[in-house]
């Protein structure tokens, strides 16, 4: 192992993770005043939230067809009977104050001819209500937009391609973090009264995801290590439709395609969607996705098809460019081809719990975006619902520290560690994809009883070779692969003790739902 240099920092307010949740953080508590460290294991420009391709689902004035509880309804019945009501409806609320707030930011949102914010529909949605920007490229317009206003505020500080290994904890109160930045190889202790952590999701875990390679659950792994509440970690969204090519999944495929009228057909060109919901291919996801793997596994085939080519080429051409222009890189041309897709590990609906302002069950430590468990999403989310959550609870975080200022600690006496080390090995590569590997076929799309034992005995098991070899201290690789590990556990631990088939949470041997939800019955549901 090297021995890094060492530093020792103090700051008022410290966020890491650089997606949209975190980047809008930071933003607000600039306008707070507060001085504050971003801190992203990547580059600036590189998050979960990038990649995001529908929307922002919000409730405008100017549409007279919608109402905050339409929303709501909306929202509930797509969450499978666990979204905290109260939680949702005060998210939601803010959902128009926080487009204002992105429009300030200077987001581009596309507009009809008319000026007006243009609307569309997605699965599960009654009306029109998704905003979107630059076709399907919302996240990425997002976040161009915020980082933008980020590179341009004294205020905030950015820390590139550093890995935090360590919550500091006080007295059982957070004070900031060691990081370890891998390009300089220099550790550094950073304190701070608080601490946001805005870490993205955790699909790198299994083999057949849309999000990419960062979203390793970090945040989640580090936050209960410092014995913060974690819940409903057994809810993870697969998307019913990523791009499938050469044996492998490569992007997402919006689900606004289904919502401008994107048909799925099988091998013979047969529609099946409305076999498995009156809502056809309008069904929650998590009623698509299996729709689409019943129908996969029937077929003995690895993909089913999308088919829009009944659009206008020129609809198809502005409202989906980012989808065509990859597309067409394999071959294929929505705009006469079918487009070959299959089901991928999408996004987590539990994680650190908060309440509706941010704060985790450790004093000093806060959660926004998909890092945080809020209650809205339940057991399955709504599309487009998750960038609304990550500026509306963004906002709050943020609101609470500025009226909330604390006096920068004395700083705890420290010594660096000097165990780090950076060159990974070939035998850790081979642990990820045993873990991912394992990941999809004992804890995906459908799970039982005796495969989810199966997964976490194999998980001990590569948890201990990771231990015994002391990978965990190689950054980034070994650290990344203990997150997920340790994630991983979280996530079987919550399903094998969830007996019954909720939303996006499916038990071969307990098929149906319970006919009411108990902490007697699912005491391993919420792990601290």
């Amino acid at each position: 192992m090297n021995n890094p240099h060492f530093s020792v920092r103090q700051v008022s307010a410290l966020v890491v993770g650089t997606g949209i949740s975190g980047l809008f953080t930071a933003l607000k508590l600039a306008e707070a005043g507060v001085e504050t460290l971003l801190i992203t294991k990547s580059a600036l420009d590189e998050s979960n939230s990038r990649y995001a391709q529908g929307g922002i689902a919000a409730v405008l004035p100017s549409n007279p067809d919608d109402s905050l509880d339409l929303h709501l309804q909306d929202t509930i019945r797509a969450g499978a009977g666990l979204c905290n009501e109260q939680s949702a409806r005060s998210i939601l609320a803010e959902g128009y104050a926080s487009i204002e707030d992105l429009l300030l930011y200077g987001v581009p949102f596309d507009r009809n001819p008319d000026n007006q914010l243009a609307l569309t529909r997605e699965a599960a949605h009654s009306v029109q209500r998704i905003l979107h920007a630059g076709g399907d490229a919302t996240g990425h317009s997002v976040e161009m937009a915020l980082i933008d206003k980020v590179r341009k505020n004294s205020l905030i500080e950015v820390m590139e391609y550093a890995q935090v290994v360590e919550l500091l904890l006080v007295d059982g109160v957070c004070q900031g973090c060691r990081a370890v930045d891998y390009h300089k190889r220099e550790e550094v202790v950073v304190y701070s009264p608080h601490t946001v952590l805005a870490t993205g999701g955790i699909g790198r875990i299994y083999s057949h995801t849309t999000n990419p390679a960062i979203a390793t659950g970090d945040g989640i792994a580090l936050a209960a290590q410092a014995g913060a509440a974690i819940e409903n970690m057994e809810f993870i969204q697969f998307h019913p439709t990523a791009f499938y090519a050469d044996g492998q999944l490569h992007f997402l495929v919006s689900e606004a395609l289904r919502g401008e009228g994107g048909l799925l057909r099988d091998r013979e060109g047969q529609l099946f969607a409305r076999k498995y919901h009156p809502d056809g291919e309008l069904a929650p996801r998590d009623i698509v996705t299996r729709a689409i793997y019943a129908e996969m596994r029937a077929a003995h085939l690895p993909y089913v098809y999308l088919d829009i080519t009944h659009l206008p080429a020129e609809t198809i051409e502005k409202r989906f460019p980012t989808i065509l222009s990859s597309c067409l890189k394999f071959g294929v041309d929505i705009r006469k081809d079918w487009i070959p897709v299959a089901p991928a590990a999408h996004y987590l609906m539990g994680g650190i719990t908060v309440d509706v302002e941010g704060k985790t069950t450790v004093p000093g430590l806060y959660s926004v975006g998909e890092t945080a468990y809020t209650g809205l999403h339940g057991a399955n989310r709504l599309a487009s619902n998750s960038l609304l959550e990550c500026v509306v609870l963004a906002r709050r975080v943020a609101r609470y520290i500025g009226e909330n200022p604390q006096v920068l600690i004395e700083q705890v006496p420290t010594v660096s560690s000097g165990q780090y080390g950076y060159e990974s090995q070939p035998a850790m590569f081979e642990a990820l994809g045993k873990l991912h590997d394992l990941m999809w076929q004992q804890v995906g799309i459908l799970r039982s009883g005796k495969g989810l034992e199966l997964a976490l005995a194999e998980l001990e098991t590569l948890e201990t070779q990771v231990m015994v070899n002391h990978w965990q201290q190689v950054i980034p690789v070994g650290f990344e692969l203990m997150s997920q590990l340790k994630v991983a556990r979280l996530i079987a631990q919550a399903a094998l003790a969830r007996c019954e088939s909720r939303g996006a949470h499916t038990r071969l041997d307990f098929p149906e739902s319970a006919p009411a939800l108990s902490t007697d019955v699912f005491a391993g549901a919420s792990i601290v």
